[in-house]
């Protein structure tokens, strides 16, 4: 399935496979005479090496979904940069994404019930992707939809293929939406909430499913999750984001355990901690996040921030280096 040795993949790589430089998403609302627009994504720029994965956090409307959707060509960003090895997808490519994109950049949505089609067996729906992207033909498709069942966990891979979505459990669709993706080989792959929808007891399979497609393949995930436990259990990097911005990066570990952000402070604080007790919370959210039509100048988090002062509220703060490979947007450590 693969050319990339497993000792190959064991430690990410040193370049970048995916660059994002200053991506911008605008939506626009409202009518002709008034338009305003929803400010969905602001200046997001990071880096996704192979072998690596990247976990991208927040609560629900911080822009983590369409960042995904921007990336896979979905939705086309209103500014910005998206590099593949170095070259600009966006130039090079501009009215839609190619086949060849499409191959080495696959996505697994949150929903398992929806993103498989009801009227065809789970065998076809594999044998589709293998097909159109020329992957294997004859007698090798069946081979290569068993060996994909498989290698997701799907036994008896034979019995599995003649199935419809119907018949399976929510984390057995979901092994297969990553088997699919697995279909084309591809370098990258965004995961946007892929374990939300399943039960707790299952989702540590499709976690550990993701980290060994890291470990032996060389993969590179982008991982979006509201859920910083999972982040910091399979996510090389985290990404904090709030109202469309990055507020805070860093090195997983690092970050959970020296969050700096209030507002990563917040998301952390709001994580029961069986060993601490009930009244650890150091964090009170107050506030509402601020529209983000016309959204106000200054930090997006100075509503609800308990340490914010005036500047906050009129100059978006820059990032600040505040360990290697961590950074944070937030006048504190200006």
């Amino acid at each position: 399935m693969s050319n990339t040795h497993p000792d190959q993949a064991l430690q990410p790589a040193t370049e970048p496979m995916l660059e994002v430089r200053g991506l911008v998403k605008r939506f626009p609302v409202g009518g002709l005479v008034k338009p305003k627009h929803v400010h969905a994504l602001n200046d997001v720029s990071f880096s996704v090496a192979r072998g690596q994965v990247v976990a991208l956090v927040g609560e629900s409307g911080s822009g983590k979904s369409t960042t995904a959707r921007v990336i896979i060509r979905l939705l086309q960003p209103t500014a910005g940069e998206i590099l593949l090895d170095g070259v600009d997808v966006l130039k090079s490519e501009p009215r839609k994404a190619s086949l060849d994109f499409r191959r080495r950049v696959q996505m697994i949505f949150q929903d398992p019930f929806s993103s498989l089609s009801p009227n065809h067996s789970i065998g076809y729906q594999l044998e589709r992707p293998l097909l159109i992207h020329k992957r294997a033909s004859g007698k090798q498709v069946r081979e290569k939809v068993h060996e994909l069942l498989a290698t997701a966990g799907l036994n008896p891979p034979e019995e599995m293929a003649e199935k419809f979505p119907f018949e399976l459990s929510g984390g057995q669709r979901q092994r297969v939406a990553i088997a699919r993706a697995l279909a084309v080989e591809p370098e990258l792959i965004l995961a946007d909430e892929p374990i939300s929808m399943l039960d707790v007891s299952i989702r540590m399979g499709v976690l550990n499913l993701m980290q060994r497609l890291k470990e032996e393949r060389g993969i590179g995930f982008l991982y979006i999750t509201h859920d910083l436990a999972s982040a910091r259990y399979i996510g090389d990097r985290t990404m904090v984001m709030y109202a469309g911005h990055v507020v805070e990066s860093g090195e997983s570990t690092e970050l959970m355990e020296n969050p700096q952000h209030p507002y990563t402070q917040l998301l952390l604080a709001a994580v029961p901690n069986p060993q601490a007790g009930l009244t650890t919370k150091t964090v009170q959210a107050r506030g509402e996040v601020p529209s983000l039509i016309d959204p106000p100048p200054g930090c997006p988090f100075a509503a609800r921030c308990p340490h914010v002062k005036d500047v906050c509220r009129q100059i978006m703060p820059a990032k600040t280096n505040l360990a290697p490979d961590h950074w944070a947007r937030c006048h504190l450590y200006a």
